[in-house]
């Protein structure tokens, strides 16, 4: 997966990118500049990704998860989460890379989130936390965990909007 930011970020969505990129496995961080969509599609796809994150930043705050789909030419995916507070890496003062991530539900309301983020991410979605590293998705937060420890960041959900249309 390709990890960026809407045009025009926030230093923060800038950090939040490259922190993705190093907890969601096979990853890749790459900066916006002056890309189009169409040019983030035919980049991810050039690296062998079928899916691009975006960071979308709201008065230099990141606001926004955003999905790209880049399977045959391109398409915005039917959700978009809604931010609320950010806690990075540098926050909780570590810089921390995991690997052999799947994604644990921690309610059963957000069942339906952790499969679609497991369908967007290429995770394996089940099973207990157990020693290794997981993304931990809940009503209203999405924090990545190694053993028992969270290890950032934490994504604090405003929202989810399904079906916001075709790009």
């Amino acid at each position: 997966m390709l990890v960026t930011t809407s045009r025009r970020p926030g230093h923060r969505a800038r950090l939040l990118g490259r922190e993705l990129a190093r907890v969601l496995p096979n990853a890749e961080y790459v900066p916006r500049g002056v890309k189009t969509v169409r040019k983030l599609s035919s980049l991810a796809s050039s690296r062998g990704h079928t899916t691009v994150t975006i960071v979308d930043s709201f008065a230099n705050i990141p606001k926004f998860l955003r999905f790209l789909d880049c399977g045959e030419g391109w398409r915005w995916s039917d959700v978009q989460i809604e931010l609320g507070k950010i806690e990075l890496q540098k926050d909780l003062g570590q810089k921390i890379e995991l690997s052999s991530t799947k994604i644990v539900v921690k309610s059963p309301g957000a069942k339906g989130l952790a499969r679609l983020l497991g369908k967007l991410w290429g995770l394996p979605v089940g099973g207990e936390t157990g020693t290794r590293a997981v993304v931990m998705v809940d009503e209203d937060e999405i924090y990545f965990q190694k053993g028992a420890e969270r290890v950032g960041p934490v994504l604090h959900i405003s929202g989810v909007v399904y079906g916001h249309g075709p790009g």
